[in-house]
C-alpha cells in the first residue's frame, strides 16, 4: 500500500510538472544592420553645410541633383559655394560589390589621362603663341584673344594624396580615394587641390561602415 502511495505521488509530480506553462524560449539579440539604401542617403549624413563652409571657405547651399543614377548608387552631393566667384563642388560614392576593381580601374585611367594632357599642354607651350591666341601673363595660360574671355586653366599631373586607404588627387580639378572603413570609392570635384583634399579628408573621417550609401547588411 505504501508503495502504492508513493507511486502515485511521483505521477501526480510529473503530471503537475507538464500541465504547466511552456517555457519561453530565449529572445534572439536584433541583429543590427550596417548601411543606408542609396535612394534614401542624405548627404548631410556625411557633412552639414556649415562644416562644409568651413572646409571650402565661403557659405556652401545645396544643390539638387535631378539626374538619374546607375541602380545602387546614391545621388551626388553638389553645392554651390558663395566665394566672390561662384564655385561648385561635388562628392559621390560608390559602395557596390566590385567597387575596389573598379576603383583601381579608375586610380589607373585618371593618372594616364592626366599624363596625356600635361604632356599635350607642354607641347602646345613649347610650340609658341598661335595666331588669334594670348598667353595670359598673369596665369601662364592661353586665353581667347576674342569674345568674352575664357580661361584654360593648365593641367595638373595626378599625384598620390593622404586619405583614406589610397587618394590621388588628378587632372587639377578631382580627387579619387578608396575610404578606409567602409567599402567605398568616392569622387570629389572642385577647382583647388588644397581644398579638394580637405574635403576629401572630412567624408572620410565622417564615412563610416554604419552610414555607408549601401545595401544595408550585417555589422562585420
Amino acid at each position: 500500500m505504501r508503495r502504492t502511495t508513493i507511486l502515485l505521488i511521483a505521477l501526480s509530480a510529473c503530471k503537475s510538472e507538464s500541465a504547466g506553462e511552456p517555457q519561453q524560449k530565449p529572445a534572439e539579440p536584433e541583429r543590427k544592420l550596417a548601411g543606408v539604401y542609396p535612394e534614401k542617403f542624405a548627404c548631410d549624413s556625411i557633412a552639414s553645410t556649415g562644416d562644409l563652409g568651413t572646409v571650402l571657405g565661403a557659405p556652401v547651399r545645396q544643390l539638387d541633383s535631378p539626374s538619374s543614377v546607375p541602380r545602387g548608387l546614391p545621388h551626388p552631393c553638389t553645392y554651390e559655394v558663395a566665394s566672390q566667384a561662384p564655385e561648385y563642388w561635388t562628392f559621390d560614392f560608390d559602395c557596390r560589390d566590385g567597387m575596389k576593381q573598379r576603383a583601381d580601374a579608375l586610380f589607373a585611367q585618371y593618372t594616364r589621362t592626366s599624363a596625356e594632357l600635361m604632356d599635350s599642354y607642354n607641347s602646345a607651350s613649347d610650340a609658341g603663341p598661335t595666331p588669334g591666341v594670348k598667353i595670359d601673363a598673369g596665369t601662364k595660360d592661353k586665353t581667347i584673344d576674342a569674345g568674352p574671355e575664357v580661361v584654360r586653366r593648365a593641367p595638373e599631373d595626378a599625384t598620390e594624396v593622404k586619405v583614406g586607404a589610397r587618394g590621388l588627387d588628378h587632372h587639377g580639378q578631382g580627387l579619387l580615394f578608396i575610404d578606409d572603413d567602409a567599402p567605398c570609392y568616392v569622387r570629389v570635384v572642385g577647382p583647388d587641390s588644397a581644398r579638394r583634399l580637405a574635403l576629401a579628408q572630412l567624408v572620410a573621417k565622417n564615412l563610416t561602415f554604419g552610414n555607408a550609401p549601401m545595401t544595408p547588411r550585417p555589422f562585420q
